[in-house]
């Protein structure tokens, strides 16, 4: 269910993230790293452990249709509670939870929400009490497979709807130690765009939430601009907390890589007759 070629470049024992780890993702505007949430969901589930998304900056019927071209049922993991979908783009500000979609009891609804309406708590303490119990029963869903995969996508919404920067990253940072005392892996998304380097505040928010990470997964678009059948790069770098040794078959490398109609390819860079 994974891209084969990034499988081999990764080389994460049965395709999986290692347990106790935290893999950052960034993209920018112009090279969106949603294929990757894909991959790794995609392997999870084939491997029959269990998935919390929680969707920040898309709803539930995005995942799935995207799913499906690869493969992948969501829904059908979804119903089965293998695959635990959070909602919390359409109740990230008043209006919008006010206006839920899609609606309640329809196959598309998500497994919970992120609403702090009925409640005076810090929204984003609430936010890490609402997920806690979602990992907390996907692990108790599949105890003797174990390992839950957490993917925030993408933690870069929050700070949009007016978080600050020090709060999002201790949310990040608290989700971290959570996964880590279930013996799974947090995946989070961020967007660090060339421009974000003059703004000080998602400039100081992505060095905050690197400085959590175990792998770092950069995706940019080709720095010529000029390509044919080449989307974009890949970088795979090792993060901050990586500990020498704990990823045995994963090497610092680039890559350029060409998405497909059902599967994204993964090459050297130089290799591809596309690039001009």
């Amino acid at each position: 269910m994974g891209y084969a070629t990034l499988d081999a470049a990764l080389a994460f024992p049965n395709n999986l993230p290692p347990a106790n780890s935290h893999i950052l993702i960034t993209d920018t505007l112009k090279s969106n790293a949603n294929f990757l949430i894909h991959h790794f969901c995609g392997n999870h589930l084939k491997a029959d452990r269990p998935v919390i998304l929680v969707g920040l900056s898309q709803i539930f019927n995005h995942y799935f249709l995207i799913g499906r071209k690869l493969g992948i049922n969501l829904q059908t993991f979804k119903q089965a509670g293998k695959l635990l979908f959070i909602d919390g783009l359409t109740h990230l500000n008043p209006y919008a939870a006010a206006n839920p979609y899609p609606p309640k009891n329809t196959p598309a609804a998500p497994t919970t929400s992120l609403d702090t309406t009925a409640t005076g708590a810090n929204p984003l303490e609430f936010y890490y009490r609402i997920i806690c119990d979602q990992v907390k029963t996907a692990a108790a869903i599949s105890p003797s497979q174990g390992h839950p995969l957490l993917i925030l996508d993408d933690a870069s919404a929050l700070l949009m709807c007016g978080y600050g920067t020090a709060d999002v990253a201790q949310l990040i940072h608290q989700l971290r130690v959570l996964m880590a005392r279930e013996n799974g892996t947090l995946l989070t998304v961020v967007h660090a765009d060339e421009v974000g380097v003059e703004d000080a505040e998602q400039d100081s928010f992505n060095r905050l939430v690197m400085s959590y990470a175990d792998l770092v997964l950069q995706v940019s678009p080709l720095h010529s601009g000029l390509a044919r059948d080449v989307h974009g790069e890949l970088s795979i770098l090792y993060g901050p907390q990586h500990i020498p040794g704990s990823l045995p078959g994963t090497t610092v490398q680039s890559m350029h890589y060409r998405i497909l109609d059902n599967n994204v390819e993964f090459f050297a860079k130089g290799i591809s007759k596309g690039v001009l």
